[in-house]
């Protein structure tokens, strides 16, 4: 976890010097091109150290600390910072080539003046999974926290814990990801449709995008349909009884059609109607295209405020493992042991059946992109603890399109298109969960679980799940309008509230693994997906 070595560098020892230093990166875990060029950065900096800031020698130390790799030069002399040019320089200059490497690396760099010594810093690498490594340990961590509360702390203690303290943080978490879901989102899809160049290109691409989506949403309701039906056809304890009579003027597909289209660009934005902002922005995306080098001003703002976007929303990310520590402790105090049996059974029944979809998404990269599915499945444990910990598609979203981009070799083109579509409107997890949830939910209420049923809970599953905001929580707030098509009162899903924090972690992990397959083969189709990488281990 920490590791560090000492070089002392000097102009007469340089040569065996940097080898030994260069032996000594070899050994760890980094890239042949991650080690030369930090051997380059040193011998730059070193240079400017003895020949401007008057260091007889320099002291060097390799640093490794939760998988960040560091370099730092230590030297006593005059101040001088040898990352910033003395003077002005051209290409006449004798250490122009040497400026612009400093120069064109300087966010791998930091320096520091302490007492007589200057310091520099060469981050040689940066740990991808460190925000992984803090987030399992806020979820390990609230889960220890919150047994010792359980059973030693007072319950005045706990409520203050658990409502105050862990309340507000949640609180004010939520508050910044809903800030930010609406411009996410629509900056998001306008700079994947200006990526595309012609419009034939969107409509062909978009088409196979919402007919994956579909695929997957319509058998992950009919894998949690069949799996619930076995699961609760005998021993749910019934808490009321209910006529039963469904009613489909509260949901229907006809309205939720209907109603894409906004009555105002405000409205979208302050509900948080998501597919309308979608609709709203493919239509700007297209006028854009369209449009071409007469707007060419706004095309750069769309793409500029989308990188701004998702850096901000990553730095909102950044508190992740203080709030999973809390949500995780908060889990633990208050699940009760009241139907635990019935919540287990629920439990097992959805596990399985998001693990069906897995099976599912391989399946499809066999039959229509024609690639082998094994390279994506040995890649993605590396990033499923990211959707499970944030139990949120779109603060998933920065982390997704990179894992996209970097591990499976997805253009970005095709990912920062297909993601946010997919953080919207493919819910395969959270179909699952509506699913299991709303047979158990009206077995216990006494309602009769006919083809009418069947066929109204498929209509309205698929409905509702398309339009589940990617957000904790967004799940069991739209159950009760399911239920109560069928008379069961909304109340009813309270008994799910205790292990919605790990649903909506399931729901996400699936969710977003639907996205990454569905973009993968609809890179394989388009011959935007570069297969080195993809393969590559």
């Amino acid at each position: 976890m920490f590791n560090s070595q000492k070089f002392y560098l000097t102009l007469e020892n340089f040569s065996e010097t940097i080898q030994n230093i260069d032996v000594a990166l070899s050994k760890e875990k980094i890239t042949r091109k991650e080690s030369m060029n930090a051997l380059l950065l040193l011998e730059e900096n070193f240079m400017r150290l003895v020949n401007i800031g008057k260091a007889e020698s320099v002291n060097v130390k390799i640093s490794q600390r939760f998988g960040d790799l560091t370099l730092t030069l230590e030297s006593t002399g005059e101040e001088y910072n040898p990352l910033i040019s003395a003077t002005d320089f051209d290409e006449d200059d004798e250490d122009y080539f040497r400026t612009i490497i400093l120069k064109s690396n300087a966010e791998k760099m930091h320096y520091t003046r302490k007492g007589n010594k200057n310091l520099v810093f060469i981050q040689i690498h940066e740990n991808t999974n460190k925000q992984l490594n803090y987030t399992l340990f806020g979820m390990v961590a609230g889960i220890v926290f919150g047994l010792i509360l359980k059973f030693v702390a007072s319950s005045e203690i706990i409520s203050i814990f658990t409502e105050t303290i862990g309340g507000s943080v949640n609180t004010m978490f939520m508050n910044a990801l809903n800030m930010m879901i609406a411009p996410v989102v629509f900056f998001s899809i306008i700079s994947g449709i200006t990526g595309l160049t012609n419009s034939a290109s969107i409509g062909r691409i978009g088409g196979k995008l919402i007919g994956l989506y579909s695929i997957t949403t319509i058998i992950a309701i009919c894998v949690g349909l069949t799996l619930a039906h076995f699961a609760f056809s005998s021993g749910v304890p019934q808490v009321g009884i209910v006529d039963g009579t469904a009613s489909t003027e509260k949901l229907s597909l006809l309205s939720a059609i209907v109603n894409i289209i906004p009555k105002d660009l405000v409205t979208p934005i302050i509900n948080r109607g998501l597919l309308q902002i979608i609709f709203v922005a493919v239509i700007f995306g297209l006028c854009i295209n369209k449009l071409g080098d007469k707007v060419r001003m706004l095309n750069d703002f769309a793409k500029e405020a989308n990188d701004f976007c998702l850096t901000l929303i990553t730095a909102i990310a950044a508190f992740i493992p203080i709030v999973v520590f809390f949500a995780m402790a908060g889990l633990v105090i208050n699940l009760g042991m009241d139907s635990i049996i019935l919540l287990v059974k629920l439990l097992i029944c959805y596990s399985i059946g998001n693990l069906l979809m897995i099976c599912t998404y391989s399946l499809m990269l066999l039959m229509f992109g024609k690639i082998s599915p094994i390279p994506l499945l040995k890649k993605l444990p590396s990033f499923v603890a990211v959707p499970f910990a944030t139990s949120s598609s779109n603060v998933t979203m920065p982390f997704t399109m990179k894992f996209c981009t970097e591990k499976i070799g997805i253009s970005p083109k095709i990912s920062s298109f297909s993601i946010p579509i997919g953080a919207t409107v493919n819910m395969d997890g959270t179909a699952i969960f509506y699913s299991t949830t709303c047979i158990m939910l009206l077995k216990m209420y006494g309602v009769e679980i006919d083809s009418a049923a069947i066929f109204t809970l498929l209509l309205a599953i698929f409905t509702v799940s398309v339009g589940t905001p990617g957000i904790p929580g967004g799940a069991v707030v739209l159950m009760a309008a399911i239920v109560g098509m069928f008379g069961v009162p909304a109340e009813a899903v309270a008994i799910v509230f205790g292990i919605s924090p790990i649903e909506d972690r399931i729901n996400t992990t699936t969710n977003v693994v639907g996205d990454i397959g569905a973009s993968a083969i609809l890179a394989k189709t388009e011959n935007l997906l570069d297969t080195s990488i993809y393969y590559k281990m």
